[in-house]
């Protein structure tokens, strides 16, 4: 019936944090969605077994568009609790953020208006990454002659069509990949023909968790201060980040050392002969197997979850 208010209204974008016994960054994070511009969106925050206070700083926020599930069994990867909320929601975009990232207020906004200019399947937004040790570095599109077949964009600058799940399948597991889990999945998108657009737009703060030993700090974390500054004036701290990320390029564009330059020569020859042998082929998918699992266990460790 029109005009009937017993009608449920289905939100335009489903927006999924998968959470883990952070629950001052998660705070920051659930601020900087509820602060955005574009408001037709719920939120799901999945927690792989929690056992902080997740689940109260959801409640919180006395908000109906946030909603909390708890996995029974910890899974120890963002795949568990991505595809509990893929299953769970009910938008048309999906987008992501991760517990300890922060949106600036027109992120959803941006990549709705790019999904429907573009009527692309997948688009992302330029992210700043901030690390404790430099200056912040920017994560976009592909350049020139190049594809998303070997660029990574962090998920919490993703959105993307719900329906493209029935193509490039859930989120995978890691215990038999050679890459992340996250890079899989923007991977197999890109290789099942999604049509992958990027909005040229800063609208992410990214902290590498491994760069902050998120799990180590009692306190001092980076967001709060950064959260603070987006409320006040997100103008202006934008306009900050892209002098950061100008200043970057150039000294990214310097002339390195010759040690560098011979490394990174030795490497590109490395994954150049890999891609000419086949990275499915024996034995060179067990050596990335390998070094994929040694990378994992290095980043949990740095992250300081170990033992937890």
């Amino acid at each position: 019936m029109v005009g009937d208010s017993s009608v449920k209204h289905v939100p335009k974008v489903t927006v999924i944090i998968a959470a883990y016994n952070c629950s001052h960054t998660l705070k920051c994070a659930l601020t900087s969605v509820l602060d955005q511009t574009y408001a037709d969106f719920e939120v799901w925050v999945v927690g792989d077994c929690c056992t902080d206070d997740s689940e109260q700083i959801v409640a919180s926020f006395c908000e109906p568009r946030l909603h909390w599930f708890n996995l029974p069994q910890r899974v120890g990867s963002q795949s568990g609790p991505n595809n509990e909320g893929l299953r769970r929601a009910q938008g048309e975009y999906i987008a992501y953020l991760g517990h300890d990232d922060l949106w600036f207020p027109w992120h959803l906004e941006s990549l709705v208006t790019t999904m429907e200019q573009t009527n692309a399947d997948f688009t992302h937004a330029l992210a700043a990454i901030i690390r404790p040790d430099r200056g912040a570095e920017g994560i976009g599109a592909p350049g020139a002659a190049k594809s998303y077949k070997c660029r990574f964009v962090p998920p919490s600058a993703w959105l993307h069509r719900r329906e493209i799940i029935e193509t490039c399948g859930p989120w995978p597991i890691p215990e038999k990949l050679t890459t992340g889990v996250d890079f899989t999945f923007q991977q197999r998108a890109f290789l099942a023909g999604c049509h992958m657009v990027g909005t040229g737009q800063v609208s992410i703060i990214k902290f590498p968790s491994p760069h902050w030993k998120t799990y180590v700090r009692s306190d001092h974390h980076p967001q709060p201060s950064y959260l603070a500054r987006l409320q006040r004036n997100p103008s202006c701290l934008h306009q900050e980040l892209l002098t950061e990320l100008v200043v970057e390029g150039v000294r990214r564009t310097e002339i390195p050392d010759l040690k560098t330059s011979f490394r990174s020569f030795l490497r590109a020859i490395y994954w150049r002969a890999v891609d000419c042998y086949g990275r499915d082929r024996w034995p060179v998918v067990a050596l990335l197997r390998w070094r994929y699992r040694r990378g994992r266990r290095r980043l949990i460790m740095l992250r300081g979850l170990s033992g937890k």
